[in-house]
């Protein structure tokens, strides 16, 4: 810059650095850029400021014709959801170099919306009106990678118009990262078919059927499981939500299990945690 100022004099230098300060200063910041793993993977948290996400939004804008339609009203959606916003237009503009790769761009079926589109038309009503449904499809694109991402959104799109969801999904969403890592782990399979288990898996638990309950209940379940010492115990979550054992009865044999897993590791077979907590146990 030294050499800058000798052939543009102070003032004109001054000026320059304005202006690269300016174009910094409106320069897009994205998540997905460059190579990024395979599945199950947590993103880094996202660190972006209102404003950088304002500038995604007009960026976008400028190459969309889906978010310049409704960028106004983009732009004025809570800011905890913006980031949402951002992630999905750069989704919509990623190209996967798979076969499996997934154009969101494109319409459903001849003469109709592309999933972008739809995307982001109910984006804005949502969030002022279903604001679990962004929540929850934030966190499953912060913990999988763009193709599972694009799958679920396919899949999820009808969920922003319906508030009813609400508690199933704000229970559900801390064990997305269990999910995606138990539906989405393993190489390239050319097909969707883990995408498919994942988004079947993540539709089981937001059934109206499953026990709200039983889902706030897994953590320490998963918990107890995991401090049994038994090698060979198997667990299904998506059984036991579904599951009409009361609440009163899987509490107490959560009490009981500690017991009756010290003496299982005598045994042999598999011990089926799932039928254990949803059967009443009588150990007296």
């Amino acid at each position: 810059m030294a050499f800058i100022n000798k052939l543009l004099g102070g003032g004109a230098a001054s000026k320059v650095q304005e202006a690269a300060q300016t174009v910094a200063e409106r320069t897009p910041v994205f998540r997905f850029g460059g190579w990024q793993t395979m599945g199950a993977h947590t993103r880094p948290v996202d660190t972006r400021t209102t404003e950088q996400l304002l500038i995604n939004i007009d960026y976008f804008a400028q190459r969309n014709p889906e978010v310049a339609q409704f960028k106004k009203e983009l732009k004025s959606m809570k800011p905890e959801h913006l980031g949402l916003v951002s992630d999905i237009c750069e989704l919509a503009n990623r190209r996967e170099m798979l076969n499996t790769n997934i154009d969101i761009k494109a319409p459903l079926k001849d003469g109709e919306k592309s999933l972008f589109a739809l995307l982001i038309e109910k984006l804005p009503k949502a969030s002022k009106e279903n604001p679990e449904a962004l929540n929850f499809a934030q966190e499953v694109i912060n913990q999988t990678d763009s193709t599972a991402s694009k799958f679920f959104l396919n899949s999820f799109v009808s969920a922003f118009e319906k508030p009813e969801a609400a508690k199933h999904l704000q229970v559900t969403k801390p064990y997305v990262k269990d999910i995606a890592e138990g539906t989405l782990k393993g190489g390239y399979t050319m097909d969707y078919s883990k995408e498919r288990n994942f988004v079947k898996s993540i539709a089981a638990y937001l059934n109206s059927e499953a026990d709200t309950d039983k889902i706030k209940m897994l953590t320490k379940i998963l918990k107890l499981g995991n401090e049994a010492p038994i090698e060979n115990l198997s667990f299904d979550g998506i059984q036991f939500v579904h599951s009409k054992a009361p609440i009163s009865q899987v509490e107490e044999n959560m009490k009981v299990f500690p017991k009756v897993a010290e003496i299982f590791p005598k045994q042999t077979g598999e011990f089926n945690l799932t039928d254990f907590l949803t059967r009443n146990v009588n150990l007296d």
